[in-house]
């Protein structure tokens, strides 16, 4: 019987967990983790090298660029062990949200080894409670969301925030609250995410999406994914629950 393929990325994980602790491979990848500097911003060595394997004519530093083609070795080895797809990878990894989830994983291994859970330097998502204001009252609100805090961040504090979080390595947040698409600041902020290469959600009452255009401008910032609430198929029960 020939061997079933599966995906990319599952294969790509599974042979880089088995490699890690090799003595050949071992004092390579504790490199991974190491911070570089490109064009005056800081990164790592694994995820500069991931980065150059989906740009490879970018400008980079030499260390990157070596560990990019050891990478590429590697994934392409270890993918086809494992009968994973290997154009799955290719095409992943030019998804910077990807690049960053994948750094996460080779940094943890480079710092921390094979462990279960794995540890990794920094989490791959966080849930960012955006505002209290909301525009519903729902009966069963945990957060009894209503009007702003007075202690909420302002928005170069907002700003700050994402930068912090991008220099850590966080490859996705999601916007909750209250409801974040009332604030004015949300499209500012979505969009920084966005730029950093971070994978962006959005958790909302869906009551500002009914606008296609409001819609269309937050893909165009760069939302990726949309969670909306409904407590009832029944419209008039829905609504009671909804305020």
């Amino acid at each position: 019987m020939a061997n079933r393929k599966r995906g990319g990325i599952p294969a790509l994980l599974t042979g880089l967990r088995l490699i890690t602790e090799t003595p050949i491979t071992r004092p390579l990848i504790k490199k991974l983790a190491e911070e570089v500097e490109n064009d005056g911003r800081k990164t790592t060595v694994a995820l500069e090298a991931l980065r150059l394997i989906a740009e490879p004519n970018a400008n980079s530093c030499l260390i990157a660029r070596f560990y990019s083609k050891i990478l590429r070795l590697v994934f392409k080895v270890v993918v086809l062990y494992f009968h994973g797809e290997e154009e799955e990878v290719v095409k992943a990894i030019k998804d910077p949200a990807v690049r960053r989830g994948l750094a996460l994983v080779l940094e943890g291994l480079a710092l921390y080894g094979v462990t279960v859970p794995q540890k990794l330097p920094a989490p791959f998502l966080i849930v960012w409670n955006f505002t209290n204001a909301c525009n519903l009252k729902c009966k069963h609100c945990y957060q009894k969301a209503s009007l702003p805090l007075p202690t909420e961040l302002s928005l170069e504090e907002k700003l700050n925030t994402i930068e912090q979080l991008d220099r850590a390595g966080v490859a996705a947040v999601a916007f909750s609250g209250g409801e974040p698409t009332i604030h004015p600041h949300f499209p500012i902020v979505l969009k920084a995410a966005s730029d950093a290469g971070m994978y962006t959600a959005l958790a909302t009452n869906g009551l500002a999406l009914a606008d296609p255009s409001f819609a269309e401008k937050l893909k165009k910032l760069g939302l990726r994914y949309v969670e909306v609430s409904i407590d009832s198929a029944d419209p008039d029960k829905h609504d009671q629950f909804r305020g």
